[in-house]
């Protein structure tokens, strides 16, 4: 377990190395955190248990999202897990207020041979993040949520394509999943809001209560 980790921490010092982010992204690492989250633009999103911290027809929204989702690198990473720890952590702290317990925090699951793929699943990594920040605060849960069948991309569909896509390709791996009343899915980029559809249906059918998404960008 120790060895594995190790080579992990190099890989992503390697990757860091041959893959760098642009100097713009870069001058955004260097910022004070308060300063970067008020300089980009906030989400337009206004809707019952979906959150969404910026706006993706920004440029460097733009940037940040697809530098994480396809190169992962480590300090964009944890940058990004504190605007969404601090994000998550009020909407568990509402909850626990009224329903007596934190939520369970789970990542947008990828298919086995997406994961492949490319190497890492973005969500998992920053759901990482999230719960080193938050320690006994946040509940992570990797494998409750499951892709089981493999998917189209979703960006090059269609509102209807998109759900029929995703239609019954997740499950959940939980037989306690009765006694959690509250799941926070935690994914990069909102759009027809297909992909949250489809978990929230599988969550549900498991026994979860209510089912709330979190995302970077809309």
């Amino acid at each position: 377990m120790i060895l594995s980790g190790i080579i992990k921490k190099i890989l992503e010092i390697v990757q860091n190395v041959l893959v760098p982010e642009n100097t713009q992204i870069q001058k955004l690492l260097n910022m004070p955190t308060g300063t970067l989250r008020e300089l980009l633009p906030k989400s337009p999103v206004y809707s019952k248990d979906i959150f969404v911290l910026f706006d993706y027809q920004n440029k460097i929204v733009r940037n940040l999202v697809k530098s994480i989702k396809y190169k992962n690198n480590t300090n964009l990473r944890k940058l990004l897990a504190k605007f969404l720890y601090e994000e998550i952590l009020d909407i568990s702290m509402e909850v626990a207020l009224f329903e007596g317990r934190m939520p369970l925090l789970v990542p947008m699951p990828m298919s086995r041979l997406e994961k492949k793929k490319r190497g890492f699943n973005q969500c998992e990594e920053l759901c990482q993040e999230i719960k080193k920040l938050g320690g006994e605060n946040i509940t992570v849960s990797y494998n409750t949520l499951k892709k089981i069948r493999e998917t189209e991309r979703q960006a090059t569909l269609d509102r209807k394509q998109r759900e029929q896509n995703v239609k019954n390709s997740m499950s959940v791996q939980c037989p306690t999943m009765g006694k959690i009343k509250t799941v926070i899915v935690l994914d990069d980029v909102f759009t027809t809001g297909a992909t949250l559809a489809e978990a929230r249906r599988a969550l549900l059918s498991a026994g979860a209560r209510r089912v709330i998404g979190v995302f970077i960008a809309h």
